[in-house]
């Protein structure tokens, strides 16, 4: 039977995964690519994530990758706004499509509960 970690090692295997132990060398660009998203739901955690992952980090070079498109919103999880990379941005809107359309096509047909507002 393979060993089961502690909740100590688990905590930090997760945290490691996620860049949050130490800061890393990486651009801004590899660490939302290595993250697979960023929340982004505000206009600032993004840059305040980053910036606690990354040594170098500067928040032009954020603000300079989206309007480059280089670095997209985009709705994941359920459905909170996240940074991704644009290659995985195809990727994901693929795998999410149907879920996304699912979701949408229930809210059309649903009626609204009050008569008479719109």
């Amino acid at each position: 039977m393979p060993p089961i970690l502690s909740t100590r090692a688990l905590n930090r295997a997760t945290l490691a995964r996620q860049w949050l132990l130490r800061r890393h060398d990486g651009t801004a660009l590899e660490a939302i690519e290595h993250l697979v998203g960023l929340q982004a739901q505000a206009p600032m955690p993004p840059y305040f994530g980053l910036w606690y992952r990354l040594e170098h980090f500067t928040a032009s070079e954020l603000s300079e990758a989206l309007p480059e498109r280089r670095v997209v919103h985009m709705a994941l999880l359920r459905n909170t706004v996240h940074l991704v990379g644009a290659r995985d941005a195809l990727l994901l809107r693929t795998l999410l499509h149907p879920s996304l359309t699912g979701r949408c096509g229930t809210t059309r047909r649903m009626r609204w509960p009050w008569p008479g507002l719109t």
